[in-house]
């Protein structure tokens, strides 16, 4: 994704790392391992357990991330592993630290709850309308097909020009509300708002049609959560940013845009504002041509917002990560260098206006990370390059500087509780 210029276009105060004392820290960390586990373990490294995982998650339909709520009660993490029985490719869901109270947040409710719910059965009439001399990801023809609260999700195939129509039997009657259809053909989705479902009926959805290239990872990633807990943001395949309230209406799609009118290109990372104070305001990158820098906005709002600073003037250099600091003082950044040969974390002061760098890895990388709620140190992912199938660790730096210590090996998307 993502030597004086080489780093950030603003002067750095470096920090030596010497042999200052690296503070261990205290709280619990979650973390994912090889896409199929959400774990937890102490900030010293003791510890380590499983607190979920399920059947269906694997690397390419597994666990994406995860994120503490701020007051610890809950972790909210992306999955993909209902892929194919859901509108998104990767839902929200939320689990207590003792491994209780599983459910999902994005399109809920979870399939394990349909059974409490009336069924009705939903005719689908599905045509690939991609044009015979054009080719798109629908040219493909074998498509998997789901109406939202089925019991199964079905495959067809369908090449362009064709017609046909499915019988879903057993649908959960979630009330006045239209359940959503949507194809699926690897990473791409087509999708409509679908059709109110009626209990003991069969109801028959309006003709869906498939067309053009489809949605890319259309579905919610990277949660981020509000300071008082109130809702869960998120962001799709191309860095659109979105919200769902903590107690979504099962059933409903919602759609809560964190900006208003036109969305920053390349928003990929965000955070909002830790302290009551900020609790509504949102730290974000923009990806330009010849500038992309790190902007602060009051949710709702209209961007460009507050430029805070730039850090690189190459367009599309996308930041691996962007967090506030507990106290709101200021914010860290993962950034790579231009020449892509390495990356670093950087501390980022409102007050001063200066860039400290943090940590000085050479031809390695640093990833995602958070921040211990007492603002000493960093959990952060470290990796010795960035290709896709990359092996990441996690290790403990102080904010102040010095020498980071392993905490656990092959893990990625940190959390500290």
């Amino acid at each position: 994704m993502f030597r004086s210029i080489a780093f950030l276009l603003f002067s750095l105060t470096l920090i030596p790392l010497g042999n200052h004392p690296t503070t261990n820290g205290s709280g619990t960390i979650a973390y994912v391992r090889n896409g199929t586990e959400v774990r937890l373990i102490d900030a010293d490294g003791s510890n380590d357990r499983r607190l979920w995982t399920h059947p269906d998650a694997r690397k390419e339909l597994g666990i994406y991330d995860v994120a503490w709520r701020p007051d610890g009660k809950e972790l909210a993490f992306s999955s993909g592993h209902a892929a194919v029985a859901s509108l998104y490719h990767a839902d929200l869901y939320a689990i207590r630290p003792d491994g209780s109270g599983f459910r999902k947040l994005t399109n809920a409710p979870d399939r394990a709850e349909f059974a409490r719910y009336p069924k009705g059965a939903v005719s689908v009439t599905v045509r690939n309308d991609q044009p015979t001399y054009r080719q798109s990801q629908a040219s493909a023809g074998v498509f998997i097909v789901y109406v939202a609260g089925a019991d199964e999700p079905q495959q067809i195939t369908l090449p362009p020009g064709s017609t046909k129509t499915l019988l879903f039997k057993n649908v959960a009657d979630f009330g006045n509300m239209a359940q959503a259809v949507v194809a699926m053909w690897g990473n791409y989705r087509w999708f409509t708002p679908g059709v109110e479902v009626q209990a003991g009926r069969t109801a028959k959805a309006p003709v869906f049609s498939i067309t053009g290239d489809g949605i890319e990872l259309l579905g919610a990633f990277e949660p981020v959560w509000r300071s008082d807990g109130s809702r869960v943001s998120y962001r799709n395949g191309v860095c659109t940013l979105n919200s769902v309230p903590v107690n979504p209406t099962p059933g409903e799609y919602v759609f809560n845009p964190l900006f208003a009118g036109k969305a920053p290109l390349g928003a990929c990372v965000w955070d909002w504002g830790p302290t009551t104070a900020t609790a509504n305001q949102l730290l974000y990158t923009e990806n330009a041509s010849g500038d992309s820098s790190v902007f602060r906005m009051t949710e709702g709002g209209t961007h460009p917002g507050e430029r805070l600073t730039r850090y690189s003037n190459i367009e599309y250099q996308l930041l691996f990560d962007l967090q506030w600091l507990p106290d709101a003082s200021g914010f860290v950044i993962s950034n790579q260098t231009l020449m892509r040969d390495s990356a670093n974390l950087f501390r980022y002061d409102f007050a001063t206006r200066k860039t400290t760098q943090l940590t000085r890895l050479q031809n390695e990388f640093t990833g995602k990370f958070s921040i211990s709620p007492d603002g000493r140190s960093i959990v952060f992912e470290r990796a010795k390059s960035l290709d896709e199938d990359r092996t990441t660790d996690l290790w403990i730096v102080p904010l102040s500087g010095g020498n980071p210590r392993l905490l656990v090996n092959n893990a990625f998307s940190p959390s500290w509780r």
